[in-house]
C-alpha cells in the first residue's frame, strides 16, 4: 500500500514549475538573440540585413608605390593581398567583380604626398547592357565617376589626396546585370579589373 505524502507531492509540482520556468526563460533568450543578434556589423550587413554584397575580409593590404598589381592569374598572390571583397578569383582576362560593390585595401608606408591611381578595367556587357557606370571612392570620399562601354581594357586614372596610411578603395556598380544562363549564378557582374598601380602625383 502506497501512502500519500502531500509534502512530497508539492515538492514534485514545484520542481515541474521550476523546469517549465527555466525552459521558458531559455526560449525567451534564444528568441531575443534571434531578433537582436549580437554580431559584428560587417557580418550582420552581409548575412542578416543583406544590405551589402561585400563581406569584409581582413587582408594585409601591403603595397609599394610604383608596384603594378596584376589581377590576371600571374598576379594572384599580390592581388589577393589587397582584395577585400566583391571579386572572383583571377582569370586570363582579369578578375571579375561580384555584386553591387567591390573593395581593395592598400596600406602605405609613407602616406604624405598626393597619389595618382592607374587602373586597367573593362566592362562586362550582356544585352541589353551597353555600359557599366562605376563610382570609385577612397576612404568614403567619391573621387571618380567612370563609364566603361568597351569589353577591352582601358586605363582609368584619378588622384587620391595624401595623408592616409590605409586606403579603402570602393567600386560601386550602377549597371551590374543579374545572373543568367550565360553568366554567373551567384551575384551581379559589372567589370573586370586587369591591373592596379599607385604612384606619387606630379606637382
Amino acid at each position: 500500500m502506497h501512502w500519500y505524502d502531500p509534502a512530497h507531492n508539492r515538492h514534485g509540482i514545484l520542481l515541474v514549475y521550476a523546469l517549465a520556468a527555466a525552459l521558458a526563460g531559455t526560449e525567451s533568450a534564444i528568441l531575443a538573440l534571434a531578433l537582436n543578434p549580437k554580431v559584428h556589423p560587417d557580418y550582420g550587413a552581409f548575412y542578416i540585413d543583406q544590405t551589402t554584397t561585400c563581406l569584409n575580409r581582413d587582408v594585409l593590404g601591403s603595397y609599394s608605390l610604383g608596384q603594378i598589381v596584376s589581377f590576371r592569374r600571374d598576379g594572384r598572390k599580390s592581388a589577393n593581398n589587397i582584395k577585400v571583397c566583391g571579386w572572383t578569383g583571377p582569370a586570363g582576362d582579369g578578375t571579375h567583380s561580384l555584386g553591387d560593390i567591390s573593395r581593395l585595401r592598400v596600406n602605405l608606408a609613407n602616406p604624405g604626398r598626393d597619389l595618382l591611381a592607374t587602373l586597367e578595367m573593362s566592362a562586362v556587357l550582356r544585352p541589353p547592357t551597353t555600359q557599366q557606370r562605376v563610382l570609385i571612392s577612397v576612404n568614403g570620399r567619391q573621387l571618380a565617376k567612370v563609364v566603361l562601354a568597351d569589353p577591352n581594357p582601358s586605363k582609368v586614372m584619378f588622384e587620391i589626396p595624401g595623408g592616409a596610411t590605409t586606403l579603402e578603395i570602393s567600386f560601386a556598380y550602377l549597371d551590374g546585370f543579374p545572373p543568367n544562363r550565360s553568366a554567373s549564378n551567384i551575384y551581379k557582374r559589372a567589370i573586370r579589373i586587369v591591373s592596379f598601380m599607385l604612384e606619387e602625383a606630379s606637382d
